[in-house]
């Protein structure tokens, strides 16, 4: 995967639809969804000590986001002991063509966040996990970036201070389990060869994460999810 397939679908998803009418408890406010995506980028746009493909303005993070982040108007609500933690499952499915070279790449992601402070738009914690594959996906946490090996994952732990600054902490144990995933109706943009559709549905599973601090979610039954399919000659 490189940059200039993102380019490339990136005209199309500035002028998709929002799914944001209606009342939904499930909806984020523009506000919040901001500031778990300055945490985001704070760790991961700039930071020269993570691996390449995965770090950086051209790394796999930054196409993630890139992709993913205009369609993000809904995460599930997991109520624990009176701590809401947000919730959304995303779902890559890659089958493209890019410069005679075929790139197939399956990846199941989890973003999740609690503690925003509508007063400094900041968030206390986020958790960012990845996984190889899509639902099923068992795969455990460690400290390397090795999605092209099934039954490995990794995951970060964000805490944004107050000020905005934020530090990170990568994953030494935990796992990833999804067991199955359902969408509806995709909303396909394209152009060129290219055809880039978003599904929006429910994912369940559960995770656990160490790191700095440890974290444990189930998300099972459903959860708010995205699948985003990628097809075409980049």
């Amino acid at each position: 995967m490189k940059k200039s397939w993102i380019l490339l679908t990136l005209a199309g998803v500035l002028c998709a639809c929002s799914d944001t009418a209606g009342v939904d408890p499930d909806a984020i406010a523009g506000p919040e969804l901001h500031a778990v995506r300055a945490a985001l980028d704070s760790a991961f746009l700039h930071d020269a000590t993570l691996d390449t493909s995965f770090s950086g303005p051209n790394g796999l993070y930054a196409q993630m986001s890139a992709l993913v982040f205009p369609f993000l108007d809904r995460a599930s609500q997991l109520v624990d002991a009176g701590d809401t933690t947000r919730l959304v499952g995303i779902e890559f499915d890659i089958d493209a063509t890019q410069d005679s070279v075929h790139i197939t790449s399956n990846l199941t992601a989890i973003l999740a966040w609690n503690g925003y402070d509508s007063t400094t738009h900041t968030v206390d914690s986020v958790f960012f996990l990845i996984g190889a594959g899509r639902a099923p996906v068992n795969d455990t946490l460690w400290n390397r970036f090795t999605l092209d090996t099934v039954g490995t994952g990794t995951g970060f732990v964000i805490h944004q201070a107050a000020n905005g600054s934020v530090t990170k902490s990568q994953s030494t144990g935990g796992h990833l389990r999804t067991t199955e995933s359902h969408f509806g109706t995709g909303q396909t943009l394209g152009g060129g060869g290219v055809s880039f559709t978003v599904y929006r549905g429910r994912l369940s599973g559960e995770l656990a994460i160490t790191a700095a601090s440890s974290s444990g979610k189930n998300f099972d039954p459903n959860a708010r999810a995205l699948k985003v399919k990628l097809r075409g000659n980049l």
